[in-house]
């Protein structure tokens, strides 16, 4: 099938975008559309902005958490910090997850995977100021992890 040029100068165009954007998601995330990366295990201090999957376990501290609403879903923030640590103050990552934590305890061992990233708009300054009120710091370079749903495969 020869095409014309007409066809040439609407599909070039629109298969170079189209073949961009889905690039720059795959990029971003780490696996195509529809799916998650693969989780890598990592300690907290390890986690970083560069990754994508991680798997990591902590103590999550709950004392201070956020519900986050948007439409008819919600989405918790709460502080993750190593294992059996009940005393640091300075948050490195913040975990992102639709399970509602049990309001019967403030210190909670938990592993999770998910996506690592930069917090970007997900932790706007009102988040922020509810954590630093509670008595606790970001770190300059935190990461938030929003947690996988089990539902999507991985890549």
């Amino acid at each position: 099938m020869k095409l014309s040029t007409a066809q040439v100068a609407i599909l070039g165009p629109f298969l170079a975008v189209f073949g961009s954007a889905l690039g720059i998601y795959w990029w971003n995330n780490g696996a195509p559309p529809g799916f998650r990366p693969a989780a890598v295990p990592l300690a907290i201090a390890e986690v970083t902005r560069d990754h994508r999957g991680v798997a990591i376990g902590g103590t999550a501290h709950l004392e201070t958490r956020i519900e986050q609403t948007s439409g008819e879903e919600v989405w918790w923030l709460f502080p993750l910090f190593p294992k059996r640590d009940t005393s640091s103050r300075k948050i490195q990552v913040l975990v992102r997850t639709h399970t509602e934590p049990d309001a019967f305890y403030s210190f909670v061992e938990m592993k999770l995977e998910g996506m690592a990233r930069p917090p970007g708009l997900l932790v706007p300054r009102s988040a922020r100021e509810v954590f630093e009120n509670g008595g606790y710091t970001l770190a300059e370079d935190f990461v938030l992890v929003e947690q996988f749903d089990p539902e999507t495969p991985v890549w």
